[in-house]
């Protein structure tokens, strides 16, 4: 039965609250897991902060449910919110990527994968996952391998970015990446507290690119009709 509009919009905003409530608590557990400093996770009791993050999960829980092309697909990109958003809040307070995160991110992809094999007896989204690990592994190990710095964390994250949203997904994910970025750091700029040398935790902008990418997969959509003709 097709879900009306309004029903999903109710869903997506139910959900986006439900986000909020629980990625606060786990970023706060991971954050002090992992440093001596207890004000690290201070900023998480921020009222601006929780209405930031409040707002962001519902518009990308309402986007997830009103863009989704199944039932299937709407899980499994709901579930992917919580660690990425998880990921975006540790990563900005202590620039670290926590391990549990990206093993959370792989099992549910892991299990969306074995879902859609089995239904439609064919292996070709695995092997399409795969091959868009091992472009997002490679894509953010060049560049270390050229001396510039990224962390390791950041490495594993894109691999698992590619796994969750394959070869063209990643390439538009980190398209918008690098706009963010690059908005941000000309905002510091006219602000005057850094610039283009500023080093910038790469998780929260990878995890916006991925989110919008989920919603809008234009690249996907280009490849297809391409493939068409």
């Amino acid at each position: 039965m097709e879900i009306s509009l309004l029903v999903k919009v109710l869903i997506g905003i139910a959900y986006g609250l439900f986000l909020s409530v629980i990625c606060f608590p786990i970023s706060k557990k991971l954050i002090l897991s992992r440093t001596e400093d207890p004000a690290e996770a201070a900023l998480l009791g921020n009222t601006l902060v929780k209405i930031f993050v409040y707002i962001l999960s519902i518009l990308s829980s309402v986007g997830i449910m009103l863009t989704a092309s199944d039932a299937v697909l709407a899980v499994r990109n709901l579930l992917l919110l919580v660690p990425m958003f998880s990921i975006a809040v540790v990563d900005s307070l202590i620039r670290k990527i926590p391990n549990p995160l990206l093993l959370v991110m792989i099992v549910i992809q892991l299990s969306y994968i074995a879902y859609v094999c089995i239904t439609n007896h064919s292996t070709e989204m695995l092997i399409t996952s795969l091959f868009g690990f091992f472009i997002g592994f490679v894509a953010c190990t060049l560049p270390s391998l050229l001396r510039i710095p990224v962390g390791a964390g950041d490495i594993k994250y894109s691999g698992v970015i590619g796994l969750c949203i394959y070869m063209a997904g990643y390439f538009q994910a980190m398209l918008i990446m690098g706009i963010i970025v690059l908005a941000f750091l000309i905002i510091l700029k006219i602000k005057k507290r850094g610039g283009m040398k500023t080093q910038i935790p790469m998780g929260p902008f990878l995890s916006a690119g991925t989110v919008i990418t989920m919603c809008f997969p234009l690249l996907d959509s280009l490849v297809a009709n391409v493939s068409m003709f």
